[in-house]
């Protein structure tokens, strides 16, 4: 049996009951069309990459951080690691990092059939920039598809050279709550469990999500992980 490490990191995030207006599901649709950006918690400049705290410690553990005013909100603080202080390896793994944490949502759900397609594009603009800019590298367009079977339970991942298939065991995830609207769950990266938050929406059907939830009653509006933010942008029905 696994052992794991009992310390739970709670992260504080700026979700509040601040919402986007979504309209309610019409009671004849047939189909829900929305769409979810999720980005990188990492900020690249000119000289290096700010972050939390946390995910510094996660990813980066053998190395030094200094604490700077965020670049982009004077108001707060980050930390800061210098391209100086990285190895190939550490610029390599941030690269991949920021590559695989940066992608668009296109998804349907169809509600007959209790089954949600995934559209998933890497093919960000301003990411392409960090890469050609500080990398050095290319910064290739990638597409994959997700599907999930709300009557079967299963998730099928279509990538270009190799398929999954996942029962909802393996991949959903449980919320807490104290009210309707503000949620959070856990999950686990390197025998650490943390907490992640979330802000549903009263007016959005439980099935407008990015993962999925054992008791959700509503849809997620935004997500924010230790390592992401997804954020929801659109929501359209047939």
């Amino acid at each position: 049996m696994k052992s794991l490490i009992n310390l739970f990191c709670i992260l504080s995030f700026s979700i509040s009951h601040s919402q986007i207006s979504f309209d309610k599901m019409p009671k004849n649709a047939k189909e829900i069309h929305f769409v979810y950006d999720k980005k990188s918690k990492y900020l690249i400049e000119e000289t290096g990459v700010y972050g939390d705290s946390i995910l510094f410690a996660i990813d980066f553990p053998k190395l030094k951080t200094t604490i700077k005013k965020n670049p982009k909100d004077a108001t707060q603080e980050l930390h800061f690691i210098s391209f100086k202080n990285m190895n190939k390896e550490e610029q390599r793994f941030l690269s991949s990092s920021i590559y695989h944490s940066n992608e668009k949502i296109v998804a349907k759900h169809y509600i007959p059939s209790k089954t949600t397609v995934f559209y998933v594009t890497r093919n960000d603009e301003e990411t392409k920039l960090v890469f050609k800019k500080y990398f050095h590298q290319s910064y290739p367009k990638f597409e994959y598809r997700q599907e999930f079977n709300y009557v079967t339970r299963i998730e099928r991942r279509q990538f270009p050279n190799v398929n999954y298939v996942l029962k909802f065991e393996e991949i959903e995830k449980t919320i807490t709550t104290d009210d309707e609207i503000l949620g959070s769950y856990t999950e686990e990266i390197k025998g650490i469990q943390y907490t992640n938050s979330l802000l549903m929406n009263a007016n959005l059907s439980k099935y407008i999500t990015p993962i999925v939830f054992t008791n959700s009653k509503f849809g997620v509006e935004k997500l924010e992980s230790i390592r992401e933010i997804i954020q929801l942008k659109s929501v359209t029905y047939k």
